[in-house]
This record gives C-alpha cells, sequence and structure tokens, in this order.
C-alpha cells in the first residue's frame, strides 16, 4: 500500500464523521444515565478485590487510539467505512443499555470518576463523559472488532493477543465488570461477523 495512493481527504472525512456520531451518541447515553439516581451492583465481591493495576494504563488507552486513527490505516475511503460504521452500530445498539441497566461500580480507589475522568476529562477542566456508560463495554466489542478487521496486521495472533489483552485491562484498570465484558463480548458476536461483511459487500471492498 503506497501512502502516495491514500485517499487521505475521503479517510480524514470518515474519521471526522465517525468522531462526532461518537461524540453524540456517547455523550447522549452518558446523560441519560447520569439521570438515574438508582445504580444497580452488578458484580461479584471478588472482583471488587482486584488492585488497581496502573502498568495496563496504556495498553487500555492503546484502544482508543487505534480506534481514532484506524480509517487512516487503510488506502481508500470505501475500505475505512464498512469498519466505523459497524462501530457506530455497535455504539447505537450499547447506548440504550447505558441507560437501562445503570451499574454502580464496585471498585474502590481514589478515582471516583475512573480513568477517564482522573487522566482525560478533569484535568481538562471538563465533565467526564465517560462515568456511567459501563455494559457492554465497547473496549471489548471494539478490540475484537478491530482484531477481525485489520487483516493487515500479520500474523493474526497479534491481533487476537492484543484485543484479549485490551478485554484483559478494563478490568484491571477498575473501568468495567465481568457483566460489562460479558455484554461487550456479546455485542460483538451479533454484529462483527454479520454487520461488517454486510457493509463491506455494499462498498464494494476488495
Amino acid at each position: 500500500m503506497s501512502p502516495a495512493k491514500k485517499q487521505w481527504p475521503g479517510l480524514f472525512l470518515v474519521a471526522v464523521a465517525y468522531g462526532i456520531g461518537f461524540t453524540i451518541v456517547w455523550g447522549g447515553a452518558h446523560w441519560l444515565t447520569e439521570l438515574n439516581a438508582e445504580r444497580w451492583p452488578l458484580y461479584f465481591h471478588w472482583e471488587t478485590q482486584i488492585p488497581f493495576q496502573g502498568w495496563a494504563l496504556p495498553l487500555y488507552f492503546s484502544m482508543d487510539i487505534l480506534v481514532a486513527i484506524s480509517p487512516l490505516l487503510f488506502r481508500t475511503w470505501r475500505q475505512a467505512a464498512p469498519l466505523m460504521a459497524t462501530f457506530l452500530l455497535q455504539l447505537c445498539i450499547a447506548a440504550p443499555f447505558f441507560a437501562l441497566i445503570p451499574i454502580e461500580p464496585g471498585f474502590v480507589n481514589d478515582m471516583h470518576s475512573g480513568v477517564w475522568g482522573a487522566y482525560l476529562f478533569e484535568p481538562l477542566g471538563m465533565h467526564n463523559m465517560s462515568q456511567f456508560n459501563h455494559t457492554p463495554s465497547l473496549h471489548v466489542t471494539y478490540a475484537l472488532t478491530l482484531a477481525l478487521a485489520l487483516k493487515q496486521w500479520r500474523p493474526a495472533w497479534t491481533r487476537w493477543l492484543w484485543a484479549i489483552a485490551v478485554c484483559i485491562t478494563t478490568v484491571l484498570v477498575h473501568e468495567h465488570h465481568l457483566v460489562c465484558i460479558g455484554g461487550g463480548l456479546a455485542l460483538y458476536l451479533a454484529t462483527a461477523w454479520t454487520v461488517l461483511p454486510f457493509l463491506q459487500r455494499r462498498f464494494d471492498v476488495r
């Protein structure tokens, strides 16, 4: 793949369109979830005893970085669009569950608003838009979808090893519980193997 032949304007447009859609849907879901006065402790007691693992933060955040730049890893916007559209569909499916299943995290630590609040929103003086969107875990769904879609990552085992490691970090950095991971896995299985190939055919991706 020659960088000179990349359709940079189209790829950037796909990335920006995804970013706008994600911000609207994710932010709206967080706002609705924040309105819930009652939250459900859907976790096992032993999960609350898992110590926070700071070393796992770079790996956890690597998924978000990769999603943001993933359109730029393709050559044409037609190749990038199916993956980003799949991400948006997965988010739209997850959003109602964020609001309908408001989970109360059971982890005990000094980061009351989670790693996103402590390492992004609060240093910028912003309201944390990631505090209440727990299950299904989009970190799990997106990481596995990336492992499936980014076939230019070779050998294949490196993609899946990275994705599984990201799934594990969601607990290690106190962002998700097992119920969130299970929900993220279910969402991946329900969409990635059906929606993504369908969209690739629709966009005539070769």
